[in-house]
C-alpha cells in the first residue's frame, strides 16, 4: 500500500483509509462482509489538498466502474454494500 494508506482496527474489523483502488487491491476476493463507501462526486471538493476533479466525465465514470467492480469482487456472496 502507498504511504498515505492507514489500516485501523484488528483482525476481525478493519477500516482502510487511503486510495480506494490501492486499498481494495490488497484485500482477498470474497472476504468482506460490509463495504461502506463515501466516494467523491467529481464536484471539485478539496480533501486535504487533493482536489477531486477528473478531466472529463468519462474519466470519472471509468474510475467509478473500476472501484465498484473491485468492491463487488471483494464482497462475500452474502455481503452488503452501502454508499
Amino acid at each position: 500500500m502507498d504511504e498515505k494508506t492507514e489500516i485501523l482496527g484488528n483482525q476481525s474489523h478493519k477500516i482502510i483509509f487511503g486510495d480506494a483502488l490501492e486499498g481494495l487491491k490488497t484485500i482477498p476476493d470474497e472476504s468482506i462482509d460490509l463495504i461502506f463507501a463515501d466516494p467523491p462526486y467529481d464536484i471539485g471538493k478539496n480533501f486535504n489538498g487533493k482536489i477531486e476533479k477528473w478531466d472529463s466525465e468519462e474519466e470519472y465514470l471509468e474510475w467509478c466502474y473500476e472501484w465498484l467492480d473491485l468492491c463487488l469482487q471483494k464482497l462475500k456472496p452474502n455481503g452488503s454494500f452501502m454508499s
